[in-house]
């Protein structure tokens, strides 16, 4: 029995999985409700099946420490849209008034907003969009550039026949923010950057770059981690501690592919890491256009034990919030003390308050 446990856990996991990415974007409410409740019921019953067999989802796998149980919970439908000539996924948690779009930082996806987007659907529609490369969007060859991650953004907008929105980005996604705004003033009602305002054109990566090399790649995975999706988790959990939480769990496993043998990969390649780092760091953004409401929120460099690390971190949080001002009074800066990069997963509860306050 155990030499077939790993080939059958892949598959009630990939059937898991494809039943968590039914498309359900056109069912009414109430009849939504009652599918996302058979949709975590099955996926509660395919944890069960395995564990009757003699494996939990994840003991099947060799790898470090237990397998955990896992139900994607958060209450979001799961769909696509056709934009820029690529296909987008997207999480839509639902909610009432203006639409709030998250974009997430580079190596993630929508499901890393997946416990801060419940908290806001009282106010807002809230919806988060996957950028082409990464989880379950196309991953074409070309198109990292932010020019042309800008026009996926207005696509994605534009197939859902959002006029106006807020968008939220995180990390690299600050530089789409950036450069949407200063395009497409009249279809942004408001910005929020987690973490995500920074001058990339001063990093030393830029310079090296505009001299013809190549940007770094993907961070490095030691191969034991790819052994199984079980030693993958446990990589990453201790790697990210501090950071780890059910929505960084979800990013993780929806940018991976699981091989009938139980390994697994990154869904998106190396070339891909270095396309959007390079996108990025040729990048002019025109700060001073930037005319929308904005709140740009900022992780505490003290939090960083190098002395060197956290010296270089205080500059560059300081030049990039000077050439933020440039736009306007409309700029409001918060620092949030003891936060990290993941500041809406290490400091949520702070950021919801910041996010609701700024947007009343």
């Amino acid at each position: 029995m155990s030499s077939i446990l790993p080939f059958y856990s892949y598959i009630m996991d990939w059937i898991s999985k494809a039943w968590r990415t039914v498309d359900l974007s056109d069912l009414p409410g109430g009849l939504f409700q009652k599918v996302t409740q058979m949709r975590h019921a099955f996926s509660v019953g395919c944890a069960a099946l395995l564990f009757l067999v003699g494996t939990s989802p994840l003991q099947s796998f060799s790898g470090p420490g237990p397998r955990r149980g896992w139900v994607d919970q958060s209450p979001h439908k799961s769909a696509f849209v056709e934009s820029n000539g690529v296909k987008l996924h997207y999480l839509d948690w639902g909610g009432q008034g203006k639409t709030l779009v998250f974009l997430a930082g580079l190596g993630h996806n929508a499901h890393i907003f997946d416990d801060l987007a419940p908290r806001l659907t009282a106010r807002f529609r809230v919806l988060a969009m996957t950028r082409r490369g990464f989880g379950l969007s196309d991953k074409p060859a070309s198109g990292y550039d932010v020019d042309t991650r800008v026009a996926d953004v207005l696509g994605f907008l534009n197939a859902l026949q959002l006029r106006r929105v807020i968008l939220v980005g995180h990390s690299i996604a600050g530089d789409e923010l950036t450069a949407f705004a200063a395009s497409y003033a009249d279809r942004v009602e408001s910005l929020i950057y987690l973490d995500a305002a920074y001058d990339r054109s001063q990093e030393p990566d830029a310079q090296a770059v505009r001299e013809g090399k190549e940007p770094p790649g993907a961070p490095s995975i030691p191969k034991e981690a790819l052994l199984s999706v079980d030693a993958y988790l446990s990589y990453f959990e201790k790697s990210f501690s501090r950071e780890w939480s059910s929505a960084f769990e979800a990013s993780l496993r929806d940018g991976i592919e699981i091989h009938p043998d139980g390994t697994v990969e990154r869904r998106t390649p190396d070339s891909i890491y270095r396309a959007i780092r390079k996108g990025s760091l040729l990048a002019s953004l025109d700060y001073s256009s930037v005319r929308p409401r904005t709140l740009s929120l900022y992780e505490d460099p003290s939090m960083y034990d190098d002395t060197q690390a956290r010296k270089e971190l205080v500059e560059e949080i300081d030049r990039s919030i000077a050439l933020l001002r440039r736009s306007g009074p409309q700029v409001e800066i918060a620092r949030l003390p003891g936060a990290g990069h993941y500041l809406f997963i290490d400091h949520l509860d702070d950021v919801v308050k910041k996010m609701i306050a700024f947007l009343q």
